[in-house]
């Protein structure tokens, strides 16, 4: 996380169009409003579109806007084509509005490819008229894009165009998911118990260190806002400061895709076996990779520890610890 925080400098320093790779809930929107709030001033504008919510028909007229009397414009949904010139961009629209700041695409694959040209070409000429007789004028507004591991497919097969891609591509940062940030999750989860705390008027409360293990140990599909919203929950259902394992497990279903075990069918041996490697890996990252420390907190013999991490194929603890500071 020392590289993205490094990389969020940069990209708040720069012009460039910008992609945030990573899953859902992994903290993208929150690493835009981040590089938002370190390049312009509190006053400038950040507009945020998911484009699954627009209708096809409807994208060119809510993003470039339409002219005034729409009967006399040419081109579908009286917004004229776009000529050899710059785009036309018109007041109203969720371009205009974000002149001089940031726009925040989402799901860029469901646009239709007409409106994909114009945005590939507004961006990458960065000027734009109000009407088909004005004058060019600059356009200052930085692109972002909100997109999944595996984005690349889209521009591959042809969903998005490869002239977009290029444009939100310029600067790219790609953030971990939870799972590969576990030594993270305590410190984190202490934040969140502290702000929902704080939100209810309550005392502060803290996870037991059986409850901080086994949620370092869970395998989050749903990443940060996962967690997040489990521990709001805790907070309100846990009557003591303490949040106990206990407590936790109350609120964790075991057979659901977030749960300890979200593949059922397997054997109970295979099972056992998944939440040990699981379990230790979450230990051994809680103790950044020191052996002698994780094998006291798990009760066993640190020869014993390193039998185990053999035997479950995992790191040894020099590769886990040098490998969790590279995030």
């Amino acid at each position: 996380m020392r590289e993205i925080v490094t990389k969020i400098a940069k990209a708040a320093a720069s012009h460039a169009g910008l992609m945030l790779a990573g899953e859902p809930g992994s903290g993208r929107g929150l690493v835009a409003r981040a590089i938002h709030g370190c390049a312009h001033a509190s006053s400038a504008p950040l507009v945020a579109l998911d484009c699954r919510v627009l209708l096809p028909a409807e994208a060119e007229r809510i993003l470039f806007g339409a002219p005034p009397d729409r009967g006399a414009a040419g081109g579908t949904n009286g917004v004229p084509r776009g000529g050899s010139g710059p785009e036309i961009v018109y007041a109203g629209s969720l371009l205009h509005a974000a002149r001089g700041g940031t726009m925040v695409f989402r799901n860029i694959d469901e646009l239709p490819a007409r409106v994909q040209a114009r945005l590939a070409t507004l961006f990458r000429d960065r000027e734009f008229k109000t009407r088909s007789s004005g004058g060019a004028q600059l356009f200052s507004v930085r692109a972002v894009a909100i997109v999944d591991p595996e984005f690349r497919t889209l521009v591959d097969d042809g969903r998005v165009r490869p002239d977009l891609y290029r444009r939100f591509a310029e600067f790219q940062i790609q953030l971990p998911s939870l799972r590969e940030r576990r030594e993270d999750i305590p410190a984190l989860a202490q934040q969140f118990i502290s702000r929902a705390c704080e939100a209810l008027g309550v005392e502060e409360k803290s996870l037991d260190a059986s409850a901080q293990t086994v949620l370092t140990a869970l395998p989050w599909h749903g990443n940060v806002k996962e967690m997040k919203d489990l521990l709001e929950s805790l907070v309100q259902a846990a009557p003591e400061t303490t949040i106990t394992l206990r407590s936790l497990l109350d609120h964790v279903t075991l057979d659901a895709p977030n749960g300890l075990h979200p593949t059922l069918g397997v054997s109970l041996r295979e099972a056992r076996q998944r939440f040990e490697r699981e379990y230790i890996a979450a230990v051994v990252a809680q103790h950044h990779g020191r052996i002698p420390d994780a094998a006291k907190s798990l009760g066993i013999q640190r020869t014993n520890l390193y039998r185990k991490l053999r035997a479950l194929r995992l790191a040894h603890a020099d590769e886990a610890s040098s490998g969790t500071r590279g995030l």
